[in-house]
Formats: structure tokens, sequence, C-alpha cells
């Protein structure tokens, strides 16, 4: 399965002006040197052929073909310069919907029939210094019988995303095989390190979620919430917030994983919203249900806290 365009620029009163038909004339007249040859090559009655160009013509304002004299042929027709520039934008603007197209079909259909469905990477890389014991251990820490990163897994929807933790540390990577949740290794210390290894696992996607490991209150209602936020508008840039205010996880679209795997820092995607201000302008944002989800887990005081949480709920 796969989506189609066909381009066309339509006049003031609707009716189509330019195309594909016109633009594949107009190329085969500067292949072949005249218009009847490129109408006879496309099998096109020439009566079509002039009709097409004429109004193509009245439509732009300039001519598209001038005549040529003389020579074995006995003469033709060739492009002007106008049409030469006309042929480069369209097929400028052709390329350029069909790959709007493209993402906005895998990103709307993602996980839908033959398409590929989200991406979600869960960083769980970090040593986690400021919890204490030996590296990476608050991610399997018990929280209310369950551990910390199991529980932020269990917030990611197996029919919208498809997920692949990144980490550098055995006891991690022991916990995803229990689970049976794909897992591997990050090639070196830094967040940027952590997403370009998910990436690269993941392969082309329409988008990616990414999720600390240490979120374990995440709700599947607000991942859903967020999924639904991008296929609504393929190009946002959609985080979750409480009252307003952005945190993770982000989701991101297509035409932006190319340069979160590019980067080579310790702060993840906030350098690239950051350093492109234009980049604003397409963030979109969902509110959690509850302020907890946002929270994380740095210290062992932080686990304690979230624990009381739960008791609260009754969970």
């Amino acid at each position: 399965m796969r989506p189609d365009l066909r381009a066309y620029l339509l006049g003031d009163d609707g009716r189509r002006v330019f195309g594909p038909g016109p633009v594949d004339l107009l190329e085969r007249v500067g292949e072949l040197g005249s218009l009847r040859a490129a109408a006879i090559d496309m099998g096109m009655a020439y009566t079509k052929a002039t009709r097409l160009v004429r109004d193509a013509e009245l439509a732009f304002g300039f001519p598209l073909t001038e005549r040529t004299v003389g020579g074995t042929g006995g003469g033709g027709s060739r492009l002007t310069a106008q049409a030469l520039d006309l042929i480069e934008r369209y097929r400028a603007f052709e390329r350029t919907s069909r790959w709007a197209l493209a993402a906005a079909y895998e990103t709307c259909f993602s996980g839908f029939a033959d398409v590929a469905r989200l991406g979600c990477v869960v960083m769980a890389s970090g040593e986690g210094t400021r919890f204490g014991g030996v590296a990476g251990e608050k991610l399997v820490a018990p929280l209310a019988g369950t551990p910390v990163l199991e529980r932020t897994l269990a917030a990611l929807p197996a029919d919208l995303l498809d997920v692949v933790v990144v980490t550098r540390w055995d006891a991690v990577e022991d916990l995803c095989g229990r689970l049976g949740v794909r897992c591997v290794r990050a090639t070196g210390p830094r967040k940027s390190d952590t997403m370009r290894a998910g990436l690269e696992a993941l392969g082309r996607r329409a988008g990616c979620l990414f999720v600390t490991g240490d979120q374990p209150l995440l709700t599947e209602k607000s991942v859903r919430s967020m999924v639904a936020a991008l296929t609504r508008e393929p190009t946002a840039i959609v985080r979750l917030a409480w009252r307003g205010q952005p945190a993770n996880p982000v989701l991101w679209p297509a035409d932006m994983l190319d340069a979160l795997a590019r980067m080579d820092n310790d702060t993840g995607g906030r350098a690239l919203l950051a350093g492109h201000a234009e980049l604003a302008d397409r963030v979109r944002l969902v509110e959690a249900a509850d302020e907890r989800e946002l929270d994380d887990v740095d210290t062992r005081e932080d686990l304690a806290r979230l624990e009381d949480a739960l008791t609260e709920r009754g969970i």
C-alpha cells in the first residue's frame, strides 16, 4: 500500500493550468525540438498539445515555446527561458510535495496495514549517581514492588509504538530480557549516544518518542494523546506538559530524526530546540492528567515520594 499524488497548479477560476501532463509535454519538446514530435511521442493529439501549451501561456502570462526555422527538419519548437524555469520550479514543487505526502501517510497510518509503527527510544543509559549504588541501579529498583523501568515501559502501547531500550547496564538488559523488550547498548555515555543508538536500531520511522526510563508514573493515556497529536499534525514536535510547562517525553516527527541522530552532546533534543528558534512554532503541548506523570527518579527520596503517591492512589 502506498499514497499517490498528482500536483496541479490551478487558475483563479479553479481550472487546472499546469500539471504532470503539460510538464512532460514541455520536457519532450526540449528533447525532441518539436511540439508535434513531443505530442506523437506521448500518444497525444497535436490539437490537445497546442491547447495545453496555450492555456498555460495564458495563465502564466509568458510564452513557453518559440518557433525555430530551417534545418533538416524544416523547423520546430524550442523552450523559452521562462519555460525552463517553470519546469525546474514545478519539479522541485512536485518532489517536495511527494516527500510531504509520504511523511504524512507514514505518520497518519503508522501501524496500519503494512506501515511501520512509530518508534520509541527509552533512555536508560544514565549512571544515576545521585541515586547511589551501582550504575543503573535506580532503573531496576522496586517502586511499589515493580521495577521503575518496568513501570515506564507499561505506559508505551505496543499497538502504536515499536520500543527499544538503550542502556549501558547489565541489570537493565537483564530486566528487558525477562520482559521480552528489545534492548541495545549505547556506544557512549552521552545522551546523544543513547539517542543515536536507538534511532539506528529502529531504522526509518515517521516519528520517534524519546522517553526517560525513570519516569514511572507516565500513563498510557498521555502517550496515546501524544501520538494522536502527531497524527493530526505530522510535522509537529509533541511534548507532554503540565499546566503549559513543557517536559518529557518528546515525540519528534520524521524530518527531525536525522538532526537528532547527528547531535553530539549530553543534553539531548533540548539542544536542538534551543539552537533553532523557528522550531518553537512547531511545538504542540499535550497536558498530562496528573503532575506526577512528569516526575523522574533522581534520588532515593524521589523514589520514596513516588511510592507515597502510588499508595495514596491505592495502587
